[in-house]
């Protein structure tokens, strides 16, 4: 069933972790479903403060106006993503710093749409009747290469450039993030997270956990997982279920 029939609202659950061996978490997320807002961020490991960055991009998200169309809250949400960069690239400049920047993935809920932003290799998934397809698409070294045929998905996964993004809020001083808007269906489910996760988990064992699992305890178990196979990162996730206003409790995905 479509948007077009029942008026659709996000609810939601989130959750992050610093993993099993970092010392600090550098991961930030937003979670409004007040609002219809939801998104997560990486700080850029192995460059100054990337905590700092990660909650500067999901702080300036949040102070977004809202609007009734899907067009302007794109623009409002570029804006504000802009503003950001600005900010951490003044404040890489005070620190003497190289790169304060952090990877951001968004998603907002407009009129019975779906505004999804994205920069760096934070990911947005979509579990709709039970196939998790991926609505993002990587700002990374290795998707590059991939995109190009000069390497295999699964080989990206073990490259030793995996973890290079080739974009990120703050890592040049004119930002390019990705935009797409896309229609909601009656219990669509969502997934934002960061690489992290992705990096520990394959897609299939992703989709199986986002079926089965209802949707307040859908984000720790994903990193639970994640933690199960040595989580070497920092770990993020946020779930969306999107369903019809007098639906109150999210249930399994089918």
């Amino acid at each position: 069933m479509s948007h077009a029939n029942i008026p659709l609202h996000g609810i939601s659950a989130a959750a992050t972790h610093r993993g099993n061996v970092r010392q600090v978490n550098e991961d930030s997320y937003l979670d409004r479903p007040d609002i219809g807002l939801w998104a997560v961020a990486d700080g850029m490991g192995g460059h100054t403060a990337g905590d700092l960055a990660s909650r500067m991009v999901v702080q300036a998200l949040e102070t977004a106006p809202q609007h009734r169309f899907p067009g302007r809250t794109v623009a409002s949400l570029r804006a504000c993503l802009e503003d950001a960069n600005r900010r951490l690239c003044a404040e890489a400049r005070r620190r003497g710093a190289a790169v304060i920047g952090s990877t951001v993935a968004a998603v907002s809920a407009v009129r019975g749409q779906c505004i999804l932003l994205w920069a760096g290799d934070s990911r947005i998934y979509r579990l709709r009747n039970g196939t998790l397809h991926q609505l993002s698409h990587d700002h990374s070294q290795v998707q590059a290469l991939v995109d190009q045929g000069l390497l295999t998905p699964d080989a990206a996964e073990e490259h030793p450039t995996a973890h290079i993004v080739t974009r990120a809020v703050g890592a040049e001083e004119t930002l390019e993030v990705d935009a797409q808007i896309c229609e909601l269906k009656d219990r669509d489910r969502f997934l934002l997270c960061t690489d992290g996760l992705t990096r520990e988990i394959p897609e299939s064992d992703i989709a199986e956990l986002l079926v089965r699992i209802e949707l307040n305890a859908a984000p720790q178990a994903l990193i639970d997982e994640a933690r199960n196979r040595g989580a070497h990162d920092n770990v993020t996730a946020v779930v969306v279920d999107f369903l019809p206003p007098e639906t109150t409790q999210g249930e399994p995905a089918v």
